[in-house]
This record gives structure tokens, C-alpha cells and sequence, in this order.
């Protein structure tokens, strides 16, 4: 017998196992020499998007990090160079709100009491508090980058960066400041992106109360043939009743029919198609069609706003008389409301382009907190707008001016950093031209392939095509300052735009005052010396070009995305520095985000990369879903609605998880609803059985075999068949991970794994055990054929593979091989063929024993077997594994198949067969002889005996036919039994009573 390792004894600790190859790695620098390895050959360049520091890491980064990992280590076998460095958000909103609560502070009001200095330094010092238990997730994942040498948003280098990609758009002509309706966020008192709030799910549903509002129209005003009375109203509807103290304007559709009615001695117009909305009987008065509205006066609903802006110097009197009029617009319908818009000029998008289109009244209604001005009567000033709905609502009933009010189910948005309702609002601000530019994003995004491919003209190409003018401006002060200086001279408001650190040193008037421990005549300057924050950024003056008067920088930031946006160039301080490398490295070879980022980060890394470079960013993009809790919902901490990931990792693996993701729709742009189950499946029908896998070859194995295909003798057909399926299904992975698809490639390796254990392994064991040269050759195919499975798992399950691995080959590490390439050897497809229709046979006959009550222990004589549309018989050993496997003593080919009581009969597409059922004496004793060997081999395995240990055999039974069986037909040799005898009186090692075929029998073993 070849001599044997000792067997692996219980379920193997997958959690130690993998911190002990994490302290290999670390020890033995494997990461780092798989970097010397490929130094010097083709890179593949990878971009990793900076996450935020303010949060512990969740599934959704877990899920971020694998996938970047496996290509990454994928890659790197393929023999590419793949630098991986990690990279900090610094900047925005989420720090700026973690500061205002540890600082016990809330608004900019506060923050500038204290001080935007103390308040800048707090976020700076705050921003990477997680980042230390980042990098304990990042390293426990297996993820290899290079952590600490990462790259910062906050350092001046970066920003200096982004402030060079400012300016090239500047020059191009696509930046300009205007006033647009933008979602405003009262508490943190800035704009925030339409994309910002859609990526991370803000909008909520909530239930709130709509109004159909009666707007009295003045009389005398002659539509079509009829004149209004003192009681005609323009019926209108409203989710956000909020507004209509601003009313400026009513719209209606040209070519929709409206219709006059007469109700409880008021008439009411609104559309034809709307008329449901009204409540009793009424008499229609007359039809007509919208444009014979356009002009109407009506009266305001609310006069102090009237009032207010005749008072108001930059309100003109052409303005005023366009004020409370009925206009014409084609964002009318009649889908929902009356076919009659309620207009306010300052808080929605369309209002505000109508109210510019007419020349309207464009006066602010609310403050920078959303509450009400001083200009508005007592009840609503410094009121809360989203606090006002049941105030004007009250006030426009005792007026009479309500119709009818109901309740409303609609999304509403929120901020997603601090939760507060938005609202609409019309903003100064400053945008990059996206209209100019679109039909060059769409076709550079022809160049880039998408996965899942449906993205590419879908959702990214359409958010693309309706995406409005990039605000690139925040009201804030944590984040790259905006580089832009105005002339204060007020005949003049000349702007410029700075681009690097020198320029504003030669063109500022008082740079060393602001940063006097600057030393800008050192050769070894250093540009982190430079605070580029506010607020001393904000102190220094530039020499106006045009008239020679003082410039100040302008008090916006820069939105954080554009941070995001330069990261292939900032994260190299390009062009400063860097330029050969950064020519190198761009565009990426791979990215990889969850869908939101197809609206955020991919699509502003490739607004700035088609400005600045003419090129798309990256040229493949791999697009996750989200990952849910298991019953759909938002993952939440407070709801305690997911299982930590830490217990997860510990109990399963990290194997285990990256594996269920890898394969999980998840990676199709799907979400997924996180199930603990699934990745307690994967760590029991991958995990444990490739382990089992391999402790059953260590057990026959001793030495290390690096074994490689052209060494493999294939005489035996399940050796021809377990290689030529793993040739197969090696391309199959190969291919699929060309294609960034893991999902199926996961899939055809675990299908392989289950294949190599339940089929080879069960059907090649007796032939292992031998110490002949059949058995040498075929444990050396299972050496190949495990080395190479761990090699296709090894992006996925880098720890179980490399700890396999190791042992099987004695190589130093699976991350340092090369993916072997296996394009050239011929796959038996006859003999896969073969074997499929083998597998098809097994399992009718062994559905059709289950059906006639006879178990597989017990012999039959024989089965016979039709293959429908093939040639050719199968090879005898092909036929003496199905007779193996049905426990059947004759398997045969047959044209026809028999028929009689002793024949059942079943078939498939493929196959018919027919099993001879008669159980004769002799084949009955058999069965009972294969009973008993069950029987010894279940105590030996609760006795803890080893494979090949031998015992004494020792045996009482009133039964002749089990006595028979136990001393004529029994299996010595595959139970290591050395002999086998009748006693009561042995004191044995380990006992048992049995009942067999209804039969009692004692038996107990005696280690020799």
C-alpha cells in the first residue's frame, strides 16, 4: 500500500485557516513579489474609486472590494503588471456633518462663529478615524492594495491637480456662473446633485396632503364666447401647498380641451380629461381649447407677496404686469391634477424657465434655512416650508379658496447625507456645459465595454442623453476651494480662473502674507506647506488683468464629484508630475462600482476625461447591484436587519462570502437580497468538499507533484474524462473571465469541484488505494487536477486555494503561478458525451429502484440500456462504471429492451433502460453480506479507525444466511478486516449491535 498522510480529522476551521495564510502573506511578502514578478511586463490598469472614512465598511463595500480583487489577481496569474493603490474622499458633506455634531454645532451660521479655521481643522483631523478598521476589513477580505501609500483628496498635490482640470474647462469655454433650480438641502445649506440623491435611494415615500386650489380670475375676461363673473376660478393642484404664497403664474396646454363648468353657484375651468376630479353634479357651460386661456388675470392668492414685490427695486414694472397671468406651456398635461400648473418662479425647474421666458418676478420666497423671509406675515415668517403646508392650507380655506384636498403617496427627495427634505430652489451657481459636449460622451461611451453589456446605450447612454448642466459648485467649506477670483470694482467683475499652485503664487498680490512659512525660493519646496482650504485661500488677492483692481476668490467650493472625476490624473499630481507614468496608465483597463455609480462616479470621470483628453475614461467597467437585507429592505444598523459581517466571515470564511457574491446575480447589476444560508452552501458544496477533496489525495500522496499535463499517462477512462473536463471547463472560466462575467465562471468551477469529488474521486478510490502503477497515475491526474482547480479559484478563494496549493505542488504560493494556459490539449468531447449519458442512465435506475423498494446495497443481475440518436457502443469501462454505480452485475447495450414482470423499464430524451428486478436467493445473501459491510464500515468510522488500520472481526447472530455472509461473502479487504470469527467472549475494542435484513447480529472489532 502507498504510504499515507494522516487524515484531516473533522470539519476543517476555515476562519484559522485563512489567518494563518494571511500571516504567510504578510510574513513571506507574497502580495509584493507578485508585484516584482510582472514589473516588468504589460500592466493592466486598474482605477479605484476613493471611498469616504466616516463609516465602518458594509456589505456593499465588502462586495466593491471583491470584485476589484479577483480581477485584480486574475490578471496578475495572466502575467499583467496591476499596480493597486487605495485612495481617500476626504471632502463634503459626510465629514461636515460628523464634525457639526462632534463640534455640538448646526448650520453655516454656527460653523462661522466658530471659526471655518477651527472647523476645516476638526474635519481634517476626523476624516480618517474609520480608517484603521478599513484597513482591518480590507486585509481580512484578502483584498491585496496597497493601503497605506494611498492617495489623499485633501492633499494640496491632489487638489492642485483638480484645480488644473478646472481651468482646462475653463479655456475650452464650458464653465459659466448662472442662476438654475437646483435641489437645495436647508440644513446643510447647499445644493445638492439630482444624482447624489438617486445613488444612494433619498427619495421616500410619504403621504402627504395635495390641494385643488381655486384661483379667481378677474371679471369681464372674455374666453372664446362667455365672460367670467366675480365667481370664475382657474381650478389647480399642488403636492407642495408650501408654494403658493409664491405663486407667479398659472399654466395651461395650448391644444388641451378645457372645459367651463357651473357648480353650487361657482364656475370652475380645468382639463376636459380631468373632470373626475370634481366632487357632485355640475352643468357644463362651455368647451375650448387652452391657448383661449393665455393672458387671463386672476387674483393672488396670498396679496403680501403682490405687495412685497412692487416694493422691490430689482422687480421692474414690465415685470409686475406680467405677474399673475395665465401662460401657454408644453409641460402641461393632463396625467394627474387639472391640466392647470400652479407656478412658482423660484422653486421648480420649469417655473423658473417660464418665469425667465415671460420676464416674471424672480424674487426669493425662503431663506437659506428653508424658512420663510421677514417680508411674509407673522404666521409664516422664519416658518419652516416644509412646516407651512397646514398653515396655507387653513388660511386658503377660511378664504374659501380650497376645492377639495387629498392624500398624496409620492417620493419625495431628501438629503442623504442628514436626512432633511429638499426642495427646489433657484440658485446662483457654477456649471459645466454638458449640452455642448453630450454627442461626444455618447460616442466615446461606444468604446467602452460595459458589464452587464445592457448598461452601455441604456441606462448610462440615457442618463447621459437626458442629463442636465454639471453644478460643479458648493456652498460649503470642507472641499477644494473653487479657483475662480472676481474683480470686487463693480463696473468691471472681471473673472479668472487659477490652475496651479505657481500660477497663483505669481499672480497674487499678498501670497507670502497668507502662507508665510512658505518658502516658495527653496529648490525643495514643498506644496503640502500650502493650505489651499478656506479659509486661507479665501485671503488671497489677485491683480485684476482688465483694470488693475483687487480680485477675490469666490466663496463656493468645489463639488466633491469633480474631486472624484480627476482621480486618474490628481492621484499622480498630474501634470506636475508624473507624466510619463499617467500616459501610461490612461484610460484604465477596469473599474468597478455598484449601478448608482453609471449616474455619479463613471459618468463624471467621463464628462472630465472627453474635456480634458478627448478619450473615455476606462475600457471595461464591471456594474454590481445592491446588496439588501433578506427580506428586500435598506441594510440598516439600526434595524439590525443583516447578520455583522465579522460573525459571517468567522463562521463560514471569507472564502465562503467572496465566493457567494462572486456568484450571486448581484454581479449582474441585480440586487440581491443577502442570504447567510447561501454562504454557509458555498462554504459546504465548495469549500468542504475541494477540502475533502484534497485530504482524501494527502491521505495516498505524501510527496509534493507539480504535476503538468504533458506528465499525465491517461490509459483509465475516468482519467481521460476528469482531465478532458477540466481542460474544458479551465477555457470555460478563462473565458468568462476575459468577460468580466464571474458569475458564470464562479459557477462552471464549483460544477467542476462537484464533478472531481462526487464522480472521479468516489469512482477512482478503490483504484488509489492500490500500491501499483494504475494508482500512481491516477492520484497524479488528481494532483493536476486539484493544483489546477485551485488555480481558476484562486481570484476568488485566494486563502483555501493557496493553502491547497501550497501542499499539493510545494510551490510557494497559487498568486504567484501563472494561469496555466490549456488551449492547446484536445478535449475528448466522446468521452464528456459519454460520460453525461452514464451520469442520465445512473439516475433513472436509481429512480427506478427507489420506485420497485430495492436499495442500492442489494445486487442486481443486470440493466439493460437504448441510447436514442447515438453510435457506436459505450467502452466497457464507461459500462462497468454504470453497473458499479447501480450495483448491478451485467450492464449491456440493446436495440431492443426486454419486457416481462421482472423488467422495469424507464427513459429520458436520451435514454431508455430496462432493470432486471428479480431478486434470487443467491443475490438476496449478497445484499445481506453488503448490509454487513455497511454495518462494520459505520463502527469503524465512530471508532475513529483510520483507513488501512486492521482489525479482528468478531461476530454472534442466531442467523444461518447472516452467518453465511459474514464468513463466505463478506469484503475482507475494502473493510480491513485481517479475519473473521464467532465469540461472545472477546473483550473488543468497539462493539455493536445491528439488525440486518430484519436479522440481529453483535459484532465487535479488535485492533490488531
Amino acid at each position: 500500500m502507498v504510504d499515507q498522510k494522516p487524515q484531516q480529522s473533522g470539519i476543517p476551521n476555515f476562519n484559522k485557516l485563512e489567518q494563518n495564510i494571511l500571516k504567510f502573506w504578510d510574513e513571506n511578502k507574497i502580495f509584493e513579489k507578485s508585484l516584482d514578478k510582472t514589473r516588468d511586463k504589460e500592466p493592466y490598469i486598474f482605477y479605484d474609486g476613493p471611498p469616504f472614512a466616516t463609516g465602518l465598511p458594509h456589505y456593499g463595500h465588502i462586495l466593491g472590494s471583491t470584485v476589484k480583487d479577483v480581477f485584480g489577481r486574475y490578471q496578475t496569474m495572466k502575467g499583467r503588471y496591476v499596480r493597486r493603490r487605495w485612495g481617500w474622499d476626504c471632502h463634503g458633506l459626510p465629514i461636515e456633518n460628523i464634525v457639526e455634531q462632534h463640534l455640538k454645532i448646526s448650520g453655516k451660521k454656527q460653523i462661522e462663529e466658530i471659526g471655518i479655521d477651527r472647523f476645516n481643522k476638526v474635519c481634517r483631523d476626523n476624516v480618517l478615524n474609520f480608517a484603521n478598521e478599513w484597513g482591518k476589513t480590507v486585509r481580512r477580505m484578502g483584498r491585496w492594495v496597497e493601503f497605506e501609500n494611498s492617495y489623499k483628496t485633501m492633499d494640496t498635490s491632489y487638489m492642485e491637480s483638480v484645480w488644473w482640470g478646472i481651468k482646462q474647462i475653463w479655456e475650452k469655454g464650458l464653465i459659466y456662473e448662472d442662476r438654475k433650480v437646483l435641489l437645495y438641502c436647508s440644513r446643510c445649506e447647499t445644493p445638492i446633485s439630482n444624482f447624489e440623491v438617486a445613488m444612494d435611494n433619498s427619495y421616500r415615500d410619504i403621504t402627504e396632503e395635495s390641494v385643488y386650489v381655486k384661483f379667481k380670475l378677474l371679471p369681464r375676461q372674455r374666453i372664446v364666447n362667455d365672460l367670467t363673473n366675480d365667481k370664475t376660478y382657474a381650478l389647480a393642484w399642488t403636492t407642495t401647498p408650501w408654494t403658493l404664497p409664491g405663486n407667479t403664474s398659472l399654466n395651461v396646454g395650448a391644444d388641451i380641451n378645457y372645459i367651463l363648468v357651473e357648480q353650487n353657484g361657482e364656475r370652475y375651468i380645468l382639463a376636459k380629461d380631468r373632470l373626475n376630479v370634481l366632487e357632485g353634479e355640475y352643468e357644463t357651460i362651455a368647451e375650448f381649447p387652452g391657448r383661449s386661456l393665455a393672458g387671463l388675470q386672476y387674483e393672488p392668492l396670498y396679496p403680501f407677496f403682490a405687495e412685497y414685490l412692487k416694493t422691490n427695486p430689482e422687480v421692474s414694472p414690465e415685470q409686475l404686469s406680467h405677474l399673475h397671468r395665465v401662460y401657454l406651456a408644453d409641460f402641461v398635461t393632463t396625467t394627474d391634477g387639472t391640466g392647470i400648473v400652479h407656478n412658482a418662479a423660484m422653486y421648480g425647474e420649469e417655473d423658473y424657465q417660464l418665469a425667465r421666458e415671460k420676464d416674471l418676478p424672480r424674487v426669493d420666497m425662503l431663506d437659506h434655512k428653508g424658512q420663510y423671509l421677514d417680508y411674509a406675515p407673522e404666521n409664516l415668517k422664519g416658518v419652516f416650508f416644509k412646516d407651512a403646508d397646514k398653515i396655507v392650507l387653513k388660511e386658503l380655506r377660511d378664504k374659501g379658496l380650497v376645492y377639495r384636498t387629498e392624500n398624496y403617496l409620492h417620493s419625495y427627495p431628501h438629503c442623504y447625507r442628514c436626512g432633511t427634505p429638499l426642495f427646489y430652489n433657484a440658485l446662483p451657481a457654477w456649471f459645466v456645459n454638458i449640452q455642448k459636449i453630450k454627442p461626444k460622451l455618447l460616442g466615446l461611451n461606444e468604446n467602452i465595454n460595459w458589464y452587464p453589456e445592457y448598461l452601455k446605450r441604456g441606462r448610462f447612454a440615457k442618463s447621459m442623453e437626458q442629463a442636465p448642466d454639471w453644478n460643479i459648485s458648493r456652498n460649503r467649506y470642507w472641499a477644494t476651494a473653487l479657483p475662480f477670483w472676481k474683480c470686487a470694482e463693480a463696473s468691471c467683475r472681471h473673472t479668472t480662473c487659477v490652475g496651479s499652485v505657481s500660477e497663483l503664487m505669481e499672480r497674487s498680490v499678498n501670497f507670502q502674507e497668507v502662507y508665510p512659512a512658505a518658502d516658495v525660493r527653496s529648490n525643495s519646496f514643498n506644496i503640502e506647506s500650502i493650505d489651499l482650504h478656506k479659509p486661507y485661500i479665501d485671503q488671497v488677492k489677485l491683480k485684476c488683468e482688465k483694470c488693475g483692481g483687487e480680485m477675490t476668490r469666490v466663496n463656493e467650493v468645489v463639488d466633491c464629484w469633480v474631486e472624484s472625476a480627476s482621480m486618474p490624473f490628481a492621484e499622480l499630481h498630474y501634470p506636475f508630475e508624473n507624466r510619463e507614468l499617467f500616459q501610461q496608465r490612461f484610460p484604465a483597463d477596469f473599474v468597478a462600482e455598484y449601478i448608482a455609480q453609471t449616474r455619479a462616479w463613471f459618468y463624471v470621470m467621463h464628462v472630465v476625461s472627453t474635456i480634458l483628453f478627448d478619450k473615455q475614461p476606462f475600457n471595461n467597467v464591471v456594474t454590481t447591484g445592491t446588496i439588501l437585507a433578506e427580506d428586500g429592505s435598506k441594510m440598516s444598523k439600526s434595524k439590525g436587519n443583516f447578520p455583522d459581517p465579522w460573525l459571517v466571515m468567522e463562521k463560514y470564511g471569507v472564502d465562503a462570502l467572496r465566493f457567494y457574491l462572486m456568484s450571486s446575480p448581484v454581479m449582474n447589476a441585480d440586487d440581491v437580497d443577502f442570504s447567510e444560508k447561501s454562504v454557509q452552501e458555498v462554504n459546504r458544496k465548495v469549500s468542504l468538499i475541494l477540502y475533502n477533496v484534497w485530504s482524501f489525495y494527502r491521505m495516498y500522496q505524501k510527496a509534493a507533484s507539480d504535476a503538468k499535463y504533458e506528465d499525465l499517462k491517461l490509459d483509465h477512462v475516468l482519467d481521460k474524462w476528469i482531465v478532458s473536463l477540466l481542460i474544458k471547463t479551465q477555457r470555460e472560466v478563462t473565458k468568462q473571465m476575459d468577460n468580466y462575467n464571474t458569475v458564470r465562471a464562479s459557477r462552471a468551477i464549483a460544477e467542476f469541484i462537484t464533478e472531481l469529488s462526487t464522480w472521479y474521486v468516489r469512482r477512482s478510490r478503490e483504484r488509489m488505494k492500490r500500491d501499483d502503477e494504475a494508482a500512481k497515475q491516477s492520484l497524479l491526474v488528481l494532483g493536476f487536477a486539484i493544483s489546477e482547480t485551485a488555480k481558476m479559484l484562486a481570484p476568488f478563494m485566494p486563502f483555501l486555494a493557496d493553502y491547497i496549493y501550497k501542499d499539493v505542488t510545494g510551490n510557494e504560493s497559487v498568486h504567484l503561478s501563472d494561469w496555466t494556459d490549456l488551449s492547446a490539449p484536445a478535449v475528448d468531447t466522446a468521452i464528456l458525451e459519454d460520460m453525461a449519458l452514464v451520469k442520465e442512465v445512473v439516475e433513472l435506475g436509481l429512480s427506478l429502484r427507489k420506485e420497485k423498494n430495492l436499495k442500492v446495497r442489494q445486487p442486481l443481475a443486470g440493466l439493460q440500456v437504448k441510447f436514442i440518436g447515438k453510435k457506436g457502443e459505450l467502452d466497457p469501462e464507461i459500462l462497468k462504471i454504470v453497473a458499479e454505480e447501480l450495483n448491478v452485475y451485467q450492464v449491456s447495450q440493446a436495440d431492443e429492451l426486454p419486457k416481462g414482470e421482472n423488467w422495469a423499464v424507464k427513459d429520458s430524451l436520451r435514454v431508455k433502460i430496462a432493470l432486471d428486478t428479480l431478486l434470487t436467493d443467491e443475490l438476496k445473501a449478497e445484499g445481506l453480506a453488503r448490509d454487513l459491510e455497511r454495518l462494520v464500515q459505520d463502527l469503524r468510522k465512530k471508532s475513529g479507525l483510520t483507513v488501512g488500520e486492521l482489525v479482528d472481526l468478531y461476530y454472534n447472530t442466531a442467523d444461518e444466511k447472516v452467518e453465511d455472509a459474514l464468513l463466505g461473502r463478506f469484503d475482507r479487504k475494502k473493510t480491513f478486516v485481517n479475519q473473521i470469527s464467532k465469540s461472545l467472549e472477546v473483550e473488543a475494542d468497539f462493539e455493536t449491535q445491528g439488525v440486518v435484513d430484519g436479522k440481529a447480529v453483535w459484532v465487535g472489532l479488535v485492533k490488531i
